[in-house]
């Protein structure tokens, strides 16, 4: 029996994958030369990372063999002891978890598993933004070039330490999903149940991907959904109706259950951010003109506003590509404003001035955001304005106007609207709600409605998610797309294949970095830096290994403790002797946390509060890295806790396994 051959849209995406595959290993070299040793990035939020990642696939392996108790307790994670739900006070990353599983269990190797994972980000995100613009546009050349503009978007680099970030590349494809939904009706007038079932299945991996995404990117995959609703005159379907209320009830019953621990969290008085960490987070207008600092043409350039995750500027590229997709298809509307012939409702030259008008304040407004205040001296009077929600008002009001007074306008405009009118709504949606609960221009108010404020004060949740700014991914997505209809009209030019090809290759000389950062640190002023390495499990520091071998019910502290570097280390070799660890590092930290570092910040000089310190929490062990002090600060807290009764256990050069007296 001969076996059927794939069709020619499969084969495509293959090449499609194969492509942005090997445009990753070369955007991220020399990454792949050290995929089971160096580390993408740097050793901060990507040792996190590790952690979570070999803490969940460990957990995922005992249910695996049948010890459901793991169910129960994969939240309570061992840092921070004796604190609960540990795991909860970071993203989770069960789905990423997932993808890296097999990997892990088989080499045993964490490093290895997120290095494949943080790669998968790029060829994934490519792909799925392949094949919604190809779906939407019909032009496979255009897929292709969306899918490089989202998979390399500028932010992402900005973003390389946060694999939860990177990691969304599922929306592309909740999107594929529905639109393959809508325009999957049969002879008989029915909707295929598949696709659907896929945006559903990506959309909770989406959602539990990164938390940011559940509540950020939820909305816009919902919107989009009632627009393909509207667009196929679908809304008194109750079959479709049905349909989609099944698909987000399961859909809900997955998500919820890993939401449970965060809501515990809340309970105990944690997780909740102030509105002054929010709006520091949050973008600023010009952080859309604010390029990072590795970014190898704009880098140097475009520094208009740089703030803590304020490097949002999108490329160039595709901006240009974003702004032909918008233009190309609104073309149109200006035809048929310059072919209208007088009517009843209004001479042509009225239409074309409320046109005209429309426009301008738009343009003021966009002017006004970035300017925050025009003043024009007109000799008789002075023009001063410094609101954009009355600009934006006024230019609401005008198009209304027109379309009310031009039959052929209206047609066009909402023939635009129906093709891709949504990705510009929800482009200019995004970028105003990253502006945060304060929006901001150059640092200074603007006087502007803060659409982030209904969210953060009415929807549970939001008020735990301390960037806004990562809405940017939002924003990267919906220019992707709008770029991907610039692409496809340049496509059917002459010279669009070439034209092409030049716009990808500008594209990712703007957008990456090569060399990539491998095994990056900052140096240390108040202890020494620590070695620019971590180690698999099977090659971890000998004391580890030691420390392996003590009673099953011991309690590790690690000092230093409270220096993050050396907290994170002690996060992901914990996975080598599989201890409570009273050391941590997270999003959120335990009150009880801030104070213990304060107490074993001088131990050598207030030995008496460093002991209770470390009685109070718990730990039956101490592995004492002496190196890691400055002078002669680390063996003389090694002196100190023998003085108390402390036991040597293990050393290897500096590294010293102590028991504590009981």
């Amino acid at each position: 029996m001969a076996c059927p051959e794939p069709s020619r849209g499969a084969v495509r995406g293959v090449h499609a994958s194969l492509l942005y595959l090997a445009l990753s290993i070369a955007a991220t070299w020399p990454l792949a030369r050290g995929l089971a040793r160096d580390v993408a990035w740097d050793l901060g939020d990507s040792i996190l990372n590790i952690w979570i990642l070999a803490w969940d696939v460990e957990q995922i392996r005992g249910l695996l063999t049948g010890d459901v108790a793991r169910l129960w307790s994969f939240f309570d994670a061992p840092i921070f002891h004796p604190a609960p739900l540990a795991l909860a006070y970071s993203e989770h990353l069960v789905p990423q978890a997932l993808q890296v599983l097999p990997v892990v269990l088989l080499t045993d190797n964490p490093i290895l598993g997120y290095n494949l994972l943080f790669l998968s980000t790029f060829v994934l995100s490519g792909l799925g933004m392949y094949l919604l613009v190809r779906e939407l546009t019909g032009n496979a050349p255009a897929g292709l070039v969306a899918g490089l503009l989202f998979a390399f978007a500028p932010y992402r680099l900005a973003q390389s330490s946060h694999v939860q970030v990177l990691s969304s590349q599922w929306m592309p494809f909740v999107f594929y999903g529905l639109a393959r939904y809508f325009r999957s009706a049969g002879p008989d007038g029915r909707l295929r149940v598949a696709p659907l079932a896929g945006a559903a299945v990506a959309l909770v991996a989406q959602g539990l991907s990164s938390g940011y995404y559940l509540l950020y990117f939820t909305p816009f995959a919902v919107a989009f959904g009632l627009w393909e609703i509207g667009q196929h005159r679908l809304w008194r379907n109750r079959r479709v109706w049905t349909t989609l209320a099944v698909a987000g009830l399961l859909a809900t019953v997955v998500v919820v259950p890993f939401l449970l621990p965060y809501a515990a969290l809340r309970t105990q008085g944690l997780g909740a951010r102030s509105r002054a960490e929010v709006s520091r987070f949050s973008a600023d207008v010009y952080s859309y003109a604010t390029a990072f600092p590795e970014q190898r043409i704009w880098g140097s350039v475009l520094q208009a506003m740089p703030k803590p995750e304020g490097e949002l500027f999108p490329g160039l590229v595709p901006v240009f590509l974003a702004l032909i997709g918008i233009v190309g298809g609104s073309a149109s509307v200006v035809v048929a404003l310059s072919a209208e012939r007088t009517r009843r409702v209004g001479p042509r030259w009225f239409v074309w001035l409320l046109g005209a008008a429309a426009a301008g304040h738009a343009v003021a407004a966009v002017l006004t955001a970035f300017l925050r205040r025009i003043s024009v001296d007109f000799g008789l009077f002075v023009l001063r304005i410094s609101d954009v929600d009355r600009l934006l008002a006024r230019a609401a009001i005008l198009l209304g106007l027109l379309l009310l007074l031009s039959p052929g306008a209206r047609a066009r405009v909402a023939a635009f609207m129906r093709e891709r009118g949504y990705f510009v709504v929800a482009l200019v949606a995004a970028a105003w709600l990253s502006l945060g609960p304060s929006p901001q221009s150059l640092g200074r108010p603007l006087e502007i409605t803060a659409l982030y404020n209904p969210l953060l004060e009415y929807i549970p949740g939001y008020d735990g998610l301390r960037v806004p700014a990562r809405l940017a991914m939002i924003v990267a997505f919906m220019i992707a797309v709008l770029a991907g209809y610039g692409a496809a009209s340049l496509a059917r030019t002459r010279i669009g294949g070439r034209a092409l090809i030049a716009f990808g290759a500008l594209f990712l000389l703007e957008a990456t970095h090569v060399p990539f950062v491998v095994n990056g640190m900052t140096p240390l002023r108040d202890h020494r830096t620590p070695e620019a390495r971590l180690y698999r499990p099977a090659r971890a520091p000998a004391v580890y290994r030691a420390m392996a071998r003590e009673s099953s019910d011991a309690i590790v502290v690690e000092l230093p403790l409270g220096q993050p570097d050396y907290d994170l280390r002690a996060m992901y070799y914990s996975t080598v002797h599989g201890r409570p660890l009273v050391n941590g590092y997270s999003g959120v930290f335990p009150p009880r946390y801030g104070r213990l570092q304060i107490a074993l910040a001088d131990i050598s000089r207030r030995p008496d509060v460093s002991l209770d310190a470390l009685r109070s929490s718990g730990a039956t062990h101490v592995i004492l890295h002496e190196a890691a002090y400055l002078g002669r600060e680390g063996p003389a807290i090694a002196s100190v806790l023998r003085g108390a009764g402390a036991t040597e256990l293990f050393r290897d050069g500096s590294d010293v396994l102590l028991r504590l007296p009981q």
